[in-house]
């Protein structure tokens, strides 16, 4: 009976130290998300519940440029953020307008400090492991309260490619008064993109 301590403890320790890990992971993947993995393209489906689903192809350069695409419905416009600067199409991107200028280094800047606030208020954070499309993957999940959607409630998923390393697909649940939005992103990496040069 007196060897029955050390091991429980040994125990209880290991598991302390898996959850900080896994917590930890969750963190990353808010504040960082795919940054520096180089160009990828998601396909966007977000369902504004009790009023409308869309889907998006979104291209993201990995630099801060990038391009949406509106797939459905296509009368959507497009979209498109070039050194600072964001643009407008209605006829799908074969002329764009200009529309504002924006600080991308201060933004990134205020969206990273936003989720590191965000996310010391995770919880019911979870690690596991799971196919997605025939690869292994690594999936991190867990709730936080956004201080940039008003504290709302924003349940969080990633697939993460054991190769890659790369968020492959997140899943993210929003709810708030009177708004709730589901919005899945399914991520390839997509090296031949090339950015529209609208001037």
């Amino acid at each position: 009976m007196k060897h029955f301590p050390l091991p429980l403890a040994l125990i209880f320790c290991a598991s302390v130290a898996q959850s900080e890990t896994c917590q930890d992971q969750f963190t990353a993947l808010l504040i960082k998300g795919n940054q520096g993995v180089g160009p990828t393209r998601m396909h966007i489906t977000q369902e504004i519940v009790g009023v409308r689903t869309s889907i998006t192809h979104h291209y993201d350069n990995g630099d801060g440029n990038g391009m949406s695409e509106a797939v459905d419905p296509e009368s959507d416009p497009w979209t498109l953020f070039a050194n600072d600067k964001m643009y407008m199409s209605h006829d799908k991107g074969t002329t764009w307008g200009f529309v504002t200028d924006f600080d991308g280094e201060k933004g990134r800047a205020d969206h990273k400090l936003a989720m590191s606030k965000d996310a010391q208020t995770a919880r019911d954070v979870t690690c596991s492991q799971d196919q997605l499309n025939n690869a292994n993957n690594d999936v991190v999940e867990g709730t936080y309260t956004s201080t940039m959607l008003a504290g709302a409630e924003v349940y969080e998923k990633f697939w993460i490619d054991q190769e890659t390393g790369f968020i492959a697909q997140s899943y993210r649940h929003v709810k708030s008064v009177g708004f709730e939005t589901k919005t899945t992103q399914v991520v390839t990496l997509n090296p031949d993109f090339v950015m529209p040069k609208p001037e």
